[in-house]
């Protein structure tokens, strides 16, 4: 089981425990399958993880860094390096900050590209 960002969700993966919107209601029960409409119902109420049987983090992260660019991650760490020069980079909830934006930026660069083809 592992806490998965939103964006790493799918359908058909199923939940190991209650997905609530931010007011803590109930959006979704545990071992229940996840469909399109519940994440973009997640979306529109949101909610940024859940937890998913059979499915850890470190592997979808994993397999998030493999799908980069290395050279444009190279280029997004040393932009976000100086956005985040004020801060505690060994903190763990900084790490991840740094983690997501670089990500981010290198999916984005590579969607502008794939778009531009």
């Amino acid at each position: 089981m592992g806490r998965i960002n939103i964006d790493d969700l799918e359908p058909g993966m199923i939940l190991a425990a209650e997905v609530k919107d931010r007011s803590g209601r109930v959006l979704l029960g545990p071992g229940q399958e996840i469909t399109e409409k519940n994440l973009r119902v997640f979306r529109i109420w949101g909610v940024l993880e859940a937890d998913v049987q059979g499915v850890e983090k470190e592997a979808v992260d994993a397999k998030n860094m493999a799908q980069l660019d290395p050279e444009e991650l190279q280029r997004a760490e040393k932009e976000y390096d100086a956005l985040f020069r004020h801060t505690d980079r060994t903190d763990p909830v900084i790490q991840e900050l740094f983690r997501i934006a670089t990500v981010r930026q290198v999916k984005q660069m590579m969607e502008g590209n794939d778009n531009g083809k």
